[in-house]
């Protein structure tokens, strides 16, 4: 059930620390670690750049599990390069969270931290993989060339939901626009009402007071739907794109 790869880096890496943010690759990486035997804790980074569902999804799948949880929080949009939505956003924000995950693990006497980067993930969409390389953070997915659709297989053997891939909704902001808490809101508020019917990668992408909303083809006329509750909690202009 565990590729003899990843089960054998699993276990020369422990005790270690997976960094669990909720999604379903860090969830079955967490899970492989467990049925491998290996000492393992989780532990998820509050930002408050996420959606605030998805540390109490990481929480539930660490109890699931049987595994040791923690929460540490690292104060985001205090730090000008995010709070400004600079180029470098994605990887001053992701070298913080790893920082805070490395100290937690340090603390607590663990001697790796893995995450679930995996095969298929490209450096070039992904600047956040610099600040992994750089401090050390194992990736052991990608180590046994294990990509996005056996992690899927291995989360359906483990009994592990498959969650449509999430990110910060800074992302949902062009470059150079400030990141505040009420526009995080806006969009985190319009994407669970657009989930509430559409299945999949469901994006709002915000300039202003526009909104953009992106859902999976087939499906605008739902979100079609639901646009004018989306308009409502604070949009002037919304528009919908299948992609």
């Amino acid at each position: 059930m565990i590729p003899d790869c990843l089960c054998r880096y699993l276990r020369e890496h422990a005790p270690l620390v997976v960094a669990l943010s909720g999604g379903t690759d860090s969830a079955v990486l967490l899970a492989a670690a467990a049925r491998a035997g290996v000492r393992t804790a989780a532990v998820t980074v509050e930002t408050g750049l996420a959606a605030p569902a998805e540390a109490g999804i990481a929480a539930k799948v660490a109890a699931s599990l049987g595994v040791p949880h923690a929460v540490v929080r690292v104060e985001m949009l205090a730090v000008d390069a995010v709070r400004h939505n600079t180029a470098e956003r994605c990887y001053v924000c992701k070298r913080l969270m790893m920082e805070a995950v490395l100290a937690w693990a340090e603390e607590h006497g663990y001697a790796h931290v893995v995450d679930g980067t995996h095969a298929g993930d490209d450096p070039a969409d992904r600047p956040g993989l610099r600040a992994l390389r750089e401090l050390g953070v194992e990736s052991p997915f990608a180590a046994c060339g294990i990509g996005r659709d056996e992690i899927v297989a291995m989360a359906r053997a483990f009994g592990l939901p498959v969650r449509p891939s999430s990110s910060c909704l800074a992302t949902r902001l062009p470059v150079g626009e400030e990141v505040t808490p009420e526009k995080l809101g806006l969009i985190g508020e319009a994407e669970a009402i657009l989930r509430e019917r559409i299945p999949g990668r469901v994006r709002v992408r915000v300039q202003g007071r526009s909104a953009r909303v992106e859902v999976p083809a087939g499906y605008e006329a739902e979100a079609r739907a639901l646009i004018e509750r989306v308009r409502a909690i604070g949009f002037d202009d919304v528009t919908i794109r299948g992609v």
